[in-house]
């Protein structure tokens, strides 16, 4: 089976493929010997037998409501989970691998299109254009064209006389106001509800919901309308699965279910105390095998009930384990955390990004960057975006391999605020333990798969897509070889890998290699960086990928006490929501004051003493949905849309971010400029190492080092007068679920001395079309080998402090030397920096050109980009004709048409290159951005 998906965010061939089954079930005919008047399809069989259910008869029982009932008919969730999945499989008959999507109950609007689910009514309320409408596609009165693969004999989307004058011919809709779906707020209340009971009637009529609204109830009769006195026909149980957003809003609840079951509520279901045939032990009809004493008391033509009994006997509680059926949902991602707990790690972080606060150990800064996963995946949860299952592994080896696991037996489970899998459960457990040992890291990846990603769920569905993210600071110097796992073999697992050091200590080529043993995505999966934002990018771009987001930009700021700045981002109707963090590197809450403005500025989160001022639009209109959480110095926010109208959501955000500010009189304005220095590329100026051999509170800013700009982009930061205070850096990042999908990736995460690199602009988006009307690029490589330099160093050369005793395979700490060859040298800290294009060939994907790599280490890409985003656009076949461009005025993927929404996009991205001579050690380390794998 697979993944159950956001409707809203499929691609075209998985839309295709969900269109293609349905008209195949509607085409395949149960009976062909009878008349062409009494003739029905399987389609037309499945919207009788939903009828059917509804006044059906069982031993002791006359009357029953097998699918409904509200009040103590608990069957409601469990009935229609099987007749889910009975037609979930009907279409994999017809399509393999095909997956029933769900309608989130937001403005359906993007999902109801003529090559989709069909548009709202036309003439009579009925449906007139798509491949549900009443005349076949490209025939009658529908102009949409036909696929080359529609049926033959299928003359249209009509239900048989067998339904009756009411519901026979065409599919009818008349959709309600977005003011009456379900909000946000509404259905948190029943993923809220602590037993089985109101949970199921909140989902099916709104009870204890305020203000009521009657969800599943509620969503029939918005879509089937009532269209000058005729219904529609979701409207109506009699014949609602007729139309196939039926089984897409059902899908919703199932998964409403689905998360509030993962919640601690797993196996509950009443098994007394609701209605005749409800418990948790009866048979649901029609699936009740051979059993006999059940049937129907309802007639619908000549239409039979299916014969079921090769499926054996069904009862409620068959049905509480989703996965276990073949399916979940993608809102419940599992991600597997492996933290090196290796010797090595007690070397100092290289860059402590803040002039004030102590040093710390790489060992603590990455416990650190798990702690904040952990939040990011709470904040989640509370939103009701993503219900996160994760679990934390350490390893290292002493005298045999040690993998032991943060949390207790099983070592996972939803990440969940005021449990102990939770950042202050993992920041408990994790205090006192220190690192020492060596580096198993073949054997680390292995155990992590098998026992934190694999393990959850009993590894079903087996083709489920999860996640694992490794951070490491080193090199494998224990264990088996990483060429003892075959490239690619971890198939359904996307792996993160992180090599957290400097040249010297870091093997690029087995950070590759890990990343390569699994699955490709298209987004940055290779992280390679010496401070501790480079940690809060890994962990919350592996979040973010698993829960659906694509990043939008990831700013840092240096800030000097009392100043405050914003970050400004762009929101346009291909955005569902946001995921925004904000670092503060002190780690210190009580220095740092964010804030959220939406458009036309409207404070959509504060933390201020003022509360919140929403300048009246939530008073007439939904507005987004904010869930924050604040601690040790880092903002978490989730920001979905909802159904906030496009004036509440379409347009200018800005994230202000205050660092010991009193007031708010000390703005200092960012510049692109300083934005396209990639963070994991170390400081922009300034000493890089030396710093460590000064106290915190002498340490200069970066920002009050002058010199001249090496070029247009090298800009001198402006000046609050502030620059007299202690500083801070601050590491915001923020992802977009979006149907705008764009990401920047290298054709290569290994090259060697003298090659080349090309980092490739991808273009995912699930509609409409992006057109770039401005760029940027700063391209930062190394200048010095540090992997050489430290070549020929010998423990005994050094001094004490530069030691590490509890290390395996690494005697020194990298960074206290370093700083200590800095101050000798002022040139070994620099980097090559310099202005680089997104540049177009002949209509081919844009893209920037590294060329004639010098130095082995890491090359660091920053990318800007502006433009508009047409929702309604279409591109053209081929892109943008011939030409050299210089991304500044062309379409990403076609010209545009209108004139669009702004947005824009900071990508910044890395890749290694290695020494001449140097085997790499990820075969297969070279990756296409031209297919997509995730």
């Amino acid at each position: 089976m697979g993944v159950r998906k956001n409707a809203k965010f499929l691609t075209d061939v998985e839309r295709e493929a969900f269109v293609r089954a349905c008209v195949m079930l509607k085409a395949e005919i149960i009976n062909p010997g009878a008349p062409s008047a009494q003739q029905y399809s399987r389609w037309d069989q499945l919207v009788a037998e939903h009828q059917m259910i509804q006044n059906a008869f069982a031993p002791g029982a006359g009357s029953v409501n097998f699918g409904h009932g509200g009040s103590g008919a608990f069957s409601f969730l469990s009935w229609h989970r099987y007749f889910l999945l009975v037609f979930e499989r009907d279409l994999q008959r017809h399509v393999p691998g095909v997956m029933l999507p769900y309608w989130d109950w937001q403005d359906p609007a993007p999902i109801m299109t003529d090559t989709f689910l069909g548009p709202n009514n036309g003439a009579g309320g009925v449906v007139r254009r798509g491949y549900f409408a009443i005349d076949a596609p490209g025939t009658g009165t529908n102009p949409t064209a036909a696929p080359l693969w529609w049926p033959a004999g299928l003359v249209g989307w009509r239900l048989p006389a067998a339904f009756g004058s009411i519901w026979q011919g065409g599919l009818r809709r008349s959709t309600g106001a977005l003011s009456n779906l379900p909000t946000l707020g509404q259905i948190a209340q029943a993923l809220a509800k602590t037993n089985y009971r109101d949970h199921q009637l909140a989902l099916e009529s709104g009870s204890g919901i305020s203000p009521l609204n009657q969800m599943h109830n509620g969503m029939h009769g918005w879509i089937g309308g009532n269209n000058g006195g005729t219904l529609g026909h979701m409207s109506h149980p009699d014949a609602s699965p007729f139309d196939p957003i039926f089984y897409l809003h059902h899908c919703n609840i199932d998964r409403l279910w689905a998360m509030w079951q993962l919640d601690g509520h797993a196996t509950e279901y009443p098994s007394t105390g609701g209605r005749s045939q409800h418990h948790r032990n009866d048979l649901m009809y029609p699936w009740v095998g051979t059993t006999a004493g059940y049937g129907t008391n309802v007639t619908v033509g000549n239409i039979a009930m299916p014969d079921y009994s090769a499926l054996g006997a069904q009862r409620n509680v068959d049905t509480l384990d989703h996965r276990a059926l073949g399916y979940t949902y993608d809102t419940m991602p599992i991600v597997g955390i492996a933290l090196d707990r290796t010797g090595s790690m007690n070397g100092l972080t290289p860059d402590p990004m803040t002039s004030g606060a102590a040093d710390v150990s790489k060992w603590e800064a990455a416990k650190r960057g798990v702690a904040a996963f952990l939040q990011d995946a709470e904040n989640a949860r509370a939103s009701g975006e993503a219900y996160v299952t994760a679990g934390v592994k350490t390893f290292r080896s002493l005298a045999g391999n040690l993998f032991e696991a943060v949390f207790a037996a099983p070592g996972y489970g939803l990440v969940k605020t005021g449990t102990q899998i939770s950042a202050s459960g993992f920041t408990t457990a994790m205090t006192g333990l220190g690192a020492a040992g060596g580096t198993p890291l073949a054997d680390a990846l292995l155990d992590i798969n098998t026992t934190l990603v694999d393990a959850p769920a009993g590894g079903v569905p087996a083709d489920e897509q999860r996640y694992l993210a490794l951070l490491t600071d080193g090199m494998l110097t224990s264990g088996a070889p990483l060429s003892s796992i075959p490239n690619g073999s971890l198939a359904r697992t996307a792996v993160f890998g992180m090599g957290f050091g400097t040249g010297a200590e870091v093997d690029y080529a087995t950070i590759a290699s890990l990343v390569a043993k699994g699955r490709t995505l298209t987004t940055q999966q290779v992280f390679h960086g010496e401070n501790a934002g480079t940690i809060d990018k890994f962990f919350g771009g592996a979040l973010a990928a698993a829960i659906g987001y694509s990043p939008v930009t990831d700013p840092v700021l240096e800030m000097f006490a009392g100043e405050f700045s914003h970050v400004d981002f762009s929101a346009t109707s291909a955005d569902d929501g946001f995921l925004i963090t904000a670092q503060g590197m002190d780690f210190d809450s009580a220095n740092w004051r964010f804030q959220l403005h939406g458009p036309g500025g409207v404070l959509l989160y504060g933390d201020h003493e003022g509360g919140h001022d929403h300048d009246g639009c939530d008073h007439c209109c939904p507005s987004p949905q904010v869930t924050a959480s604040v601690s040790e110095g880092r903002l978490s926010l989730i920001v979905r849309r909802g159904n906030a109208p496009a004036h509440c959501w379409v347009g200018g955000w800005q994230l202000m971010v205050a660092y010991k500010a009193r007031r708010f009189d000390g703005m200092v304005m960012p510049q692109i400029a300083d934005w396209l220095y990639p963070v994991a590329a170390g400081p922009a100026r300034g000493a890089r190492w030396s710093r460590l051999l000064v106290a915190p509170d002498k340490r200069v800013a970066r920002r009050n080092v002058v010199r001249r700009s090496r070029h247009a982009l090298d800009a001198q930061p402006l000046s609050s007068n502030r620059s007299g205070a202690d500083a801070c850096d601050v590491v915001v990042n923020i992802y977009a679920r979006t149907r705008l999908r764009l990401s920047l990736v290298p054709d290569k995460v290994l090259a060697g001395v003298g090659g080349d690199l090309n980092f490739e602009l991808v273009d995912l988006s699930l509609g409409g079309v992006a057109t770039v009307h401005h760029s940027a690029a700063r391209l930062v490589s190394p200048s010095v080998d540090l992997a050489a330099l430290f070549g020929g160093m010998k423990p005994s050369s050094l001094p004490r402090e530069q030691k590490l005793d509890a290390a395996d395979g690494l005697p020194f700490d990298p960074a206290r030397v370093l700083a200590t060859l800095e101050k000798r040298s002022r040139t070994l800290g620099a980097s090559k920096d310099q202005v680089a294009n997104l540049v177009q060939h002949h209509g081919g994907p844009w893209h920037v050109h590294a060329k004639g790599l010098g130095v082995p280490g890491v090359v660091h890409l920053g990318v800007w980009l502006s433009g508009t985003y047409d929702p309604l656009g279409t591109a053209a076949a081929g892109g943008h004709g011939g030409g050299h461009s210089t991304g500044q005025g062309g379409a990403v993927h076609g010209p545009g048409g209108g004139e669009g929404e702004p947005f824009s996009r900071v990508f910044s991205v890395s890749a290694a290159v290695l020494a001449q001579g140097t085997p790499p050690k990820a075969a297969g380390a070279s990756r296409s951005t031209g297919k997509r794998k995730d």
